[in-house]
């Protein structure tokens, strides 16, 4: 039985969906590709087949899930037109209601958080803050002075992440009085 493009690639998105969940509940070490296959409701072969090993399935799940979970959070900060602190405002608290609100986002969290024993997560997880830093930089630099603004902005969202994984209780509430004194520090 030939399988189709869309076959492969639902297979190939219900394996990272249910490693995500696995690692989160699990934790790495403890999570098994067995576990995830039947999570996902495919054989092991069908995991073998899109990843080499465990490793190569966290690296995926690092580099890959977390374009598409923080998606809508980006496109708060993306919106065209916008002035740079409405925009700013929207990401933060979009940012703050996916800590809150969504699972698939909560469960990254606490998989990144994980992964820092794990050399070619850690690669990832590195190319991952570089490329927000960047993604910062860009958005503030015709505001504020992109450098300082981009760091304490990538600082913001690793501390609250570093909450959220720890004791959601910790997070700030998804409200303006709750990102307007991070945002009066960066824009001028």
């Amino acid at each position: 039985m030939r399988r189709t493009a869309e076959d492969t690639a639902a297979t190939r998105a219900a394996v990272l969906d249910a490693a995500l969940f696995a690692f989160a509940r699990d934790g790495i070490d403890r999570a098994t590709l067995a576990a995830i296959a039947e999570d996902a409701g495919v054989t092991r072969g069908a995991v073998y087949h899109h990843f080499a090993d465990k490793e190569a399935l966290l690296a995926a799940v690092l580099g890959e899930t977390w374009d598409v979970v923080a998606a809508p959070v980006w496109a708060a900060l993306d919106t065209p037109g916008v002035p740079l602190a409405d925009r700013l405002e929207a990401f933060a608290l979009a940012w703050l209601t996916a800590l809150h609100t969504d699972r698939r986002f909560a469960a990254l969290m606490a998989v990144s958080m994980r992964a820092a024993a794990s050399s070619g997560a850690l690669a990832e997880k590195a190319a991952g803050f570089h490329a927000w830093r960047d993604r910062l930089r860009a958005a503030v630099a015709p505001t504020a002075d992109p450098a300082p603004a981009a760091a304490h902005l990538l600082t913001w969202l690793c501390g609250t992440a570093l909450l959220a994984g720890h004791d959601p209780a910790l997070v700030p509430p998804a409200d303006a009085t709750s990102v307007r004194p991070l945002l009066g520090g960066i824009l001028p």
